[in-house]
Parts: C-alpha cells; sequence; structure tokens
C-alpha cells in the first residue's frame, strides 16, 4: 500500500495540479473571460486550419455584399465571395471568450442584433452597443425575427425585446404537458461535480477542494524529494534543518488534510469520471426525481436547458430546441409547451445548426450530425445521403460520423458546412470552400477558460495519446481513486499503531 500511493501519487501529481487549476478556472468564465492564449504557443492539434474548431456557426447579411460571419472567432465583415476579411467586433467586451457569437439577425426595420456569450448588442454607426438584459445570464444563445416580435434567448429564459425602446421583458415559458420534475444523471454529476448544485457557495468549496489537492499534490512530492535531499545537503546544517522542517510539515498536513477530505476527494473524482466519454454514454438518457432544495429543483422549468428557437411558417408556432429535446409552442405562450414526436438526433453537447430553409422544413446540426427535419409529417433525413433516420429518443450519442459545428447557405452560390475538426465543406459541387486567412488565425487566440476545459476534459493530451485520449480521464481517475484508498490505508495503520 506504501509503494502503490506513492508511485501513483507521484505520476499522477503533475495531472492532478492540471485538474484542479482548470477546474477553478471553469467555475468562473465570467471572470477569466478577458484572458487568452495565444494558439502558437499550444500544440498544432490547437491551431486553427480550414474554419475548423467551431469558427463559424453561420452567417447574415447585413447589405447587399456585406456578410457578417460569426462563431467562436467573433463577428467577422466579409462578402459572399470571401474575398476580404475584417474584424468587426469593435465595442464588444474584450476576450475571445466574450465575442464568441451565437446569433445576429437584421430586422425588416434595418436594425442588427448580436447575441454573444458577454451579452446582446445591437449595431451603431459600425460600433457594438449594449443592451442590459433582465436576468441574472448575460450569454445569448439565439436570436429571431418572428412574425410576432423579435425573441431573445438566453439557457434559461426567453425574452421580448421591443425595437423602438430597446427594452427587454420576460415571456413566462410554462412547463411542457410531459412535465416531471426529474433531471438527467449526467445533469446531477455535472451539479456535483462543479459545486453548482449548491448555488456559488457549493462552487466556492469545489474551488476550495481543487485548492486542497494542489496542496496534497506538492507536499506530496516535498515528501518524496526531500530524504534524498537531505542527504545531499549534509554539510550544510542550516539548509538541512530547514528541508526537515519543512518536511515533517508536509507530512502532517497532508495526512490531515487527506483524511478530513477524503470522501469530498472521491465524489469530485467518480462523478468527474463519469462526465466524459466512455462512462458518459451510459449515463446521457438516465434520469430520476430532482433533489429539492437544491438547483437540480429549480422553480423555472427551463432552468438551464433552453438551446435555440425558431418560427415554424407552416405550424404557425414556435420550435424551442432544449436539453430535454424539441417542443412546440403556440404564437403566444399561453399554453404548457408540447413535446414533439418524431425528433432528429442532437448531441448532448448541444445543437449547432437550426435553420429554416423552407416553411415548415428545418436543417438541424450538431455532432450527431446533420439531419433534414418535416416536424409535420414526422419525418428525419439524413442531409448528406438522404436516407430516413430513425428518430431518437432522448439524447442521442454525442459523437456521430461528422460532428457539425456549423452552417452557412448564399443562395445560388455556396453551401458550407463546418466540421467541427476537418472544417469546412463545400456541399455544392464544382465549389471551392473559402481558405481560412492568416489575420483571421492571427486574430483568434484561445480563450483561457477553453485551454482549461480541453485540459480539465483531457483532450488536450491528444496531441501525444492520439484517438485513445478518451481512455485518460476514467484511467486517471481510476488511479486517482486507488491512490486516496490506498493512502488512507497507510494512515490507518499508522495510526493505529500510533494508538
Amino acid at each position: 500500500m506504501k509503494l502503490l500511493h506513492r508511485w501513483t501519487g507521484i505520476i499522477l501529481a503533475i495531472f492532478i495540479i492540471l485538474f484542479a487549476a482548470s477546474g477553478i478556472v471553469l467555475n468562473h468564465r465570467s471572470f477569466f473571460s478577458r484572458i487568452d492564449v495565444p494558439r502558437k504557443l499550444l500544440p498544432k492539434t490547437y491551431q486553427y486550419h480550414n474554419w475548423n474548431f467551431s469558427a463559424v456557426k453561420s452567417g447574415t447579411f447585413i447589405g447587399a455584399d456585406s456578410l457578417l460571419i460569426y462563431g467562436n472567432i467573433g463577428i467577422w465583415l466579409t462578402d459572399s465571395a470571401f474575398s476580404s476579411y475584417e474584424p468587426y467586433y469593435a465595442g464588444i467586451r474584450k476576450g475571445t471568450d466574450n465575442r464568441r457569437t451565437a446569433s445576429i439577425v437584421k430586422t425588416e426595420r434595418g436594425n442588427v442584433f448580436a447575441g454573444t456569450m458577454s451579452g446582446l448588442y445591437q449595431l451603431h454607426n459600425n460600433q457594438w452597443q449594449m443592451i442590459p438584459v433582465p436576468v441574472k445570464e448575460r450569454r445569448i444563445v439565439s436570436l429571431l425575427e418572428s412574425p410576432h416580435a423579435l425573441r431573445v434567448m438566453t439557457r434559461s429564459h426567453l425574452l421580448h425585446l421591443c425595437e423602438e425602446e430597446l427594452t427587454l421583458s420576460k415571456i413566462g415559458l410554462k412547463a411542457p404537458y410531459d412535465h416531471k420534475p426529474e433531471t438527467s444523471l449526467f445533469r446531477a454529476l455535472w451539479v456535483i461535480h462543479s459545486g453548482k448544485i449548491l448555488g456559488t457557495p457549493g462552487k466556492l468549496f469545489v474551488d476550495l477542494m481543487g485548492l486542497a489537492m494542489i496542496f496534497l499534490s506538492v507536499t506530496g512530492i516535498i515528501w518524496f524529494v526531500a530524504p534524498d535531499t537531505m542527504k545531499m545537503l549534509r554539510k550544510k546544517v542550516n539548509a538541512r534543518k530547514k528541508l526537515a522542517k519543512i518536511n515533517r510539515f508536509s507530512l502532517k498536513w497532508h495526512n490531515h488534510v487527506g483524511i478530513w477530505l477524503l470522501v469530498f476527494f472521491l465524489i469530485l473524482t467518480i462523478t468527474g469520471m463519469f462526465l466524459r466519454p466512455p462512462l458518459l454514454i451510459p449515463i446521457v438518457t438516465k434520469t430520476f426525481p430532482a433533489i429539492k432544495h437544491t438547483i437540480l429543483a429549480h422553480p423555472n422549468p427551463w432552468y438551464d436547458k433552453l438551446r435555440d428557437i425558431h418560427y415554424d411558417r407552416f405550424l404557425e408556432g414556435y420550435i424551442l430546441s432544449t436539453s430535454d429535446g424539441f417542443y412546440y409552442s403556440e404564437p403566444h405562450f399561453e399554453d404548457s409547451l408540447a413535446r414533439i414526436p418524431h425528433q432528429p438526433p442532437i448531441s448532448v453537447m448541444g445543437i449547432n445548426v437550426f435553420e429554416q430553409p423552407e416553411d415548415g422544413v428545418f436543417i438541424t446540426g450538431s455532432f450527431s450530425g446533420i439531419h433534414r427535419w418535416i416536424p409535420a409529417q414526422f419525418e428525419v433525413f439524413d442531409f448528406i445521403t438522404g436516407a430516413p433516420v430513425t428518430p431518437a429518443r432522448g439524447m442521442a450519442n454525442p459523437f456521430g460520423s461528422i460532428p457539425v459545428a456549423g452552417y452557412l447557405s448564399i443562395p445560388g452560390k455556396k453551401e458550407l458546412l463546418f466540421d467541427y475538426n476537418a472544417g469546412v465543406l463545400s456541399l455544392k459541387r464544382g465549389n471551392t470552400p473559402p481558405v481560412m486567412p492568416e489575420i483571421v488565425k492571427r486574430n483568434s487566440p484561445m480563450p483561457l477558460w477553453n485551454l482549461a476545459l480541453e485540459i480539465h476534459t483531457g483532450r488536450f493530451y491528444s496531441f501525444f495519446l492520439g484517438r485513445y485520449y478518451i481512455l485518460f480521464i476514467p484511467i486517471v481517475g481510476l488511479a486517482t481513486v486507488v491512490m486516496l484508498i490506498s493512502g488512507t490505508v497507510v494512515w490507518w495503520r499508522k495510526y493505529r499503531r500510533k494508538k
């Protein structure tokens, strides 16, 4: 047990420190949103090429031949031929993460609005001006100009925007007909792992656990190297005494902190193992009753569930994409929402494409692929092959044949599909997809929050592990559990002997 704890601890120390530090960053996205990391400092797997990594989600024309393309690169002005590029995010909060854009609409009145990670903006004299929203969350996931009004969607609320006065008001979305006070097992594990289950105090407690894990790793390393170092310092008495004192302190508090917080360390480790494939896949569709007095039993039935919205001109009602699937609402949102049968597959990672090329027909895209969906006829087809697709029940496998990150159609000219890994693909024969210029690459660093996410999920290590990186989280998680248990056994035997 001593050897097991000693060597697993030393091998895992650097990874645990990175997990803990990245977890703290992930828990405070807005705080770190202004900090970027140059991509040239990162492995080649994180360099932009061919518009990959969700660089572009879609585009909106704001003039005769003035096209705003948007996505993870922020907002850029180009034309239908993609002949030139100009950054177009003046006025939006600094930081690549803040400039990430989910939707841009140009209304019939000629006003241009953008929904970004940092809030809602209106374009005025080539500058974006922020519009205050009446809810705590600033992140906008969708904008829609419908026959009735301009709709603004966050992950928890649907808002009505008065275009004349630029004021927003909440729309009270009723619970669906099939609503049950349940939550997905995936979401429950996620809010437990992040501490969000208890709100801000819970997140701060998990931050404290992260700092404690860093402390254990550092004191463990000191304990490991101190004996040999003291032997080398035989002639330097003072230095040897100082190191011996540090070593005694490290051993004492390594044991105390490790034992006092053991249960919490195990909970964080085990829940984290199930938040990534392959252990994620079997729990994705599992549900259970929401835990009362926690964020899982939020009074808002749509809390953190809304993803996108469209007005179906054929059915004359709204279709809402949520983390629980697609729902239909009549135009005034007075009735409970109804779940739509025969839905297209959508990855648990969320919908990335939701377009309506013609009345009653939708294009949906996610990491589970891209599909053509006709809700009124209960039909779903693979967008590439045209083959019928068996409707998904619940959330689909996180990964499909094509991880779709975006879609852009320029009528009569181009139809582009953005693969998260491979980048842009042309869906029309004879059309060459646009090349990603150096000016866009240079001005699109990686947000610190995203680098932390890559490290925390294990994807960062794919540059040397290749496709086997998917096993990194379960293997390191299991090794961490072994390290914690073996350390407890060693401490218990010493404690009993002492007693």
